[in-house]
């Protein structure tokens, strides 16, 4: 679905921010891309979402260069993103239902109140929150029930690839564990592939299905994520693998769904 092709981009200080990276996502994958800060994970992310240009190389969406115009106006809507500081990506002067308004205008068209309001309950329902929170605003909400919003805006245009830049580092580690299950049910329910950026390979043994790992800009080791938890090559990701502690959850398919109140984070 998604593919990097040699990807180099270079801000002037010296080394490449990101040189030579190529990696894919598949449809319905889930990937890890792991690293340290200032590995290039999020340079690399913003070049998938266009908000940075590779100096070289080609992304391709489902085949076709996001350098043509007519795929990255339909990858605007196909891929979305949820950032890392829930609080700073929502508007503060903005209710709940603004905030998810706003995609479903631009991309389904105007509709009455009464039916929006069924679209709006519906995506929080997704994301375990309760319809009253559309009457809020951020400032009234716990960071963990931020993030949910954010990930509810992000599922409103219907894409098909969820770019999650460290999700889950704002959060208390009981509410990651919350938001974990509820990305597996996501994507259990919708078939979405997800691109999941961290420093953390906890969350990546919990959710994702490939790891890529990558330092100072450059792809040190890639596959299968048991292949690379039992026998990693490279001394990054050892030292990565170093710092892992346990989620205190049990993977969705082995309890019943967790349904999180609106007070629960």
């Amino acid at each position: 679905m998604l593919s990097l092709e040699g990807i180099t981009r270079n801000f002037g200080a010296g080394r490449p921010a990101v040189a030579d990276v190529s990696f894919d996502v598949g449809a319905s994958e889930i990937v890890g891309l792991v690293g340290e800060s200032g590995s290039g994970k999020s340079t690399i992310a913003r070049c998938i979402l266009g908000l940075e240009r590779p100096d070289s190389g080609t992304i391709r969406w489902e085949g076709r260069s996001l350098a043509d115009r007519t795929v990255r106006r339909l990858a605007r809507r196909e891929i979305q993103t949820v950032f890392q500081d829930p609080r700073s990506s929502l508007n503060p002067r903005w209710t709940v239902r603004a905030i998810l308004s706003e995609p479903l205008d631009n991309w389904s068209g105007r509709t009455g109140r009464p039916a929006r309001t069924a679209e709006l309950e519906a995506l929080l329902h997704q994301v375990s929150l309760a319809p009253d929170l559309l009457a809020r605003y951020p400032h009234e909400l716990s960071t963990g029930q931020c993030q949910r919003i954010c990930i509810a805006r992000a599922l409103a245009p219907g894409p098909k690839l969820l770019v999650l830049d460290e999700p889950l580092s704002a959060l208390d580690v009981s509410v990651q564990a919350r938001i974990l299950r509820m990305l597996h049910d996501l994507h259990r329910q919708r078939r979405l592939s997800f691109l999941v950026i961290t420093h953390d390979f906890a969350v990546v043994r919990d959710i994702c299905h490939r790891v890529v790992v990558i330092d100072a800009g450059r792809v040190v080791e890639t596959g299968a994520v048991d292949d690379v938890l039992d026998h990693s090559t490279s001394d990054v990701t050892r030292s990565l693998l170093g710092n892992v502690l346990p989620f205190p959850f049990t993977p969705p398919q082995a309890s019943p769904r967790l349904a999180v109140s609106r007070n629960d984070g």
